[in-house]
């Protein structure tokens, strides 16, 4: 489709974080498909050989770096090779979260650990890293990940919400704190989405997909319309929002 002049990423370089969900290949498709250049940084070497593979056909300017994104230092070295790869940054999309799903009084101390350091930690010093960066170059997109159980309560999802909260939060404030530098920083809460292709009336056995007002989970590849949106100029005065793309599931009570 056409992309009107203001959503257009061309000659624009983006990072990307992704974790081990399977989204970042999709996502990275959709930024390189809108013109950008991409840098994909994660822990998982197959979820990044996948993204360069099937990315190919743009044409663009796409690398990968491995990196524990649960370490300050190794955020560090890997957002100083990107800017090296790709000089100045635009854009900084954040997906390298992790689902948890288990009863609350089973969960220990290293599962909490392991789903903050992935979810909240990262993002964090993700931000903190680029925001060195764009500070100095006086303009910048950030954007954040979460899920629509930043707002919402769901039996055995107590830390994997709490860290979605959290995400929420960092993109609220650091929104405000930012404000006058010419840095944007935005969100994208999803709902209940997959990345198999499933019948419709096969998703319609599942009594989660009954609740939901859209009766079908989404694709990731819905987000993407928003998300060159928000890397974009043409999210220029829209500034600390999270916006739920979940086929309407914040909608109910």
């Amino acid at each position: 489709m056409p992309i009107p002049k203001e959503w257009d990423l061309s000659g624009k370089s983006i990072i990307l974080t992704t974790g081990s969900r399977g989204w970042g290949p999709i996502i990275a498709d959709g930024l390189l498909e809108a013109g950008a250049n991409l840098v994909l940084v994660g822990h998982n070497q197959h979820i990044l050989t996948l993204a360069k593979e099937t990315t190919k056909k743009h044409g663009n300017r796409i690398s990968t770096i491995i990196s524990d994104l649960t370490s300050p230092k190794s955020i560090h070295k890997a957002f100083d090779e990107a800017i090296d790869l790709l000089g100045e940054i635009d854009a900084l999309v954040n997906d390298s979260q992790v689902e948890f799903s288990k009863p609350f009084l089973d969960i220990t101390d290293k599962e909490f650990d392991a789903v903050m350091n992935r979810n909240v930690k990262s993002v964090f010093f993700c931000c903190q890293e680029i925001v060195r960066h764009m500070k100095t170059t006086g303009k910048g997109h950030i954007v954040n990940f979460c899920s629509v159980l930043a707002e919402r309560g769901v039996a055995n999802e107590t830390v994997y919400s709490s860290s979605m909260a959290a995400i929420e939060q960092i993109t609220r404030s650091l929104a405000i704190e930012l404000a006058k530098t010419g840095i944007n920083v935005n969100g994208i809460g999803t709902g209940w989405y997959t990345i198999q292709e499933i019948p419709l009336e096969e998703q319609m056995q599942d009594p989660l997909v009954r609740y939901l007002p859209s009766r079908r989970l989404g694709r990731p590849e819905e987000v993407l319309p928003l998300l060159v949106l928000l890397c974009s100029e043409g999210s220029s005065y829209l500034n600390g929002q999270t916006i739920f793309v979940d086929g309407g599931s914040m909608t109910h009570a």
